[in-house]
């Protein structure tokens, strides 16, 4: 197991998977197409679900002996950027550590997907299960909405869960933060820097915006904590405005962050965006304001009675219960009806440039979700 590992996952680094809309990259058609090819030896009958030219979901079904339970594994194909990396796509084995561009989040743990495929293509399952590698889960989830929205309605009953095998340190993720991107833009009017009566200044006017934005974060620290979660937080992301030195700038733009819990209202979290335009608003000046929301992905929370939990739970009894800062495609799944966790290995340096997984807890992953499945009970016939 160990060296299948590893020489999956070699060949897994090595192409560029690099999200095109994120960062520049060449998307994830390579990746997907390997993914088909591997699972096309093993006998199955992969589906290929293009979402543009760049990118394309992968799906493929193992048949269970027990029709009626159906379990989802899945895993994004895309990577964010290698600025700053030495050699990012050559696997490099150092002791425990596997180093490279993707090899915590989340390459490994398509290689455990794939190696789990084989043995289940052997072996045939108690359930039902989908193995889903999807698309753009860095940017905007294209590929799980396309999952959602057009694929898994045409199944009945639904998976009675879903297993996202994001790098979880070998605990059990039941919860994660939402986010919400919103912007303003301001406007004045340019003129000369020696001329200042003849212009209106749209830089300025941000003062006030920043002013509420640390007040509203303040409220945010000041409220009650989820026992998992913490604080939801806000931070600003991005500030751009003017033109020259000597020009008095006649726009500007901020955008901001703001990352949210589960039972959290989206209304009120819409409403901040209001107090920060009506800050600037009051700004002294003839400038004027608009602002609008960007892009929203909601919290998520899966149930405590939930089978999925429990199935995994008995699997893996030293793992912990644990809520995850980053948000995950988890969340569409579960608003899909769908009741989901995340689970997957130990590692470091998710979008940094040091970027390993431990081969272990890999081998530990594969090793959990073989018994969960296997451990579903054979109908009596």
């Amino acid at each position: 197991m160990k060296n299948r590992i590893i020489g999956l996952l070699r060949e897994l680094v090595k192409i560029n998977s690099v999200n095109a809309t994120l960062s520049g990259g060449p998307g994830e058609k390579e990746i997907s197409g390997f993914v088909a090819r591997y699972l096309t030896k093993l006998g199955l009958d992969p589906e290929i679900q293009p979402t543009d030219s760049h990118r394309a979901n992968v799906v493929a079904i193992i048949p269970g002996i027990n029709p009626n339970d159906t379990l989802l594994l899945n895993g994004h194909l895309d990577t964010v950027g290698v600025e700053g990396m030495d050699a990012p796509f050559n696997l490099r084995h150092e002791g425990d550590k596997l180093y490279g561009r993707g090899t915590y989040d989340m390459k490994g743990s398509i290689a455990v997907m794939l190696l789990l495929a084989e043995y289940f293509t052997r072996h045939s399952p108690p359930i039902s299960v989908l193995f889903t590698f999807v698309v753009d889960e860095e940017d905007r989830s294209a590929g799980m909405e396309y999952l959602v929205k057009r694929w898994l309605p045409e199944f009945f009953p639904l998976p009675f869960g879903g297993i996202f095998l994001e790098p979880t340190e070998l605990d059990i993720g039941v919860s994660h933060k939402g986010v919400s991107w919103y912007e303003i833009e301001v406007f004045g009017k340019a003129a000369h820097g020696s001329r200042p009566s003849e212009g209106v200044d749209a830089i300025l006017p941000l003062r006030s915006a920043l002013a509420e934005l640390n007040d509203i974060q303040s409220e945010l620290l000041n409220s009650e904590a989820d026992p998992l979660l913490g604080h939801a937080t806000l931070h600003a992301s991005i500030i751009a405005g003017g033109t020259a030195l000597s020009v008095i700038p006649r726009r500007s733009r901020l955008q901001w962050e703001r990352r949210t819990l589960p039972g959290e209202s989206q209304t009120r979290v819409d409403l901040e965006l209001e107090r920060v335009i009506q800050s600037v608003k009051s700004f002294p000046g003839d400038h004027h304001v608009k602002g609008r929301e960007i892009f929203v992905r909601p919290p998520y929370k899966v149930s405590k009675a939930a089978k999925i939990l429990t199935c995994l739970q008995d699997a893996s009894p030293h793992s912990k219960l644990v809520g995850l800062s980053f948000w995950s495609d988890s969340a569409l799944c579960g608003q899909a009806g769908i009741p989901s966790v995340l689970f997957g290995p130990i590692g470091h340096g998710a979008h940094a440039v040091d970027e390993w997984v431990s081969l272990k807890s890999l081998i530990r992953v594969y090793e959990i979700l073989k018994k969960l499945i296997v451990s579903f009970e054979v109908p009596v016939t």
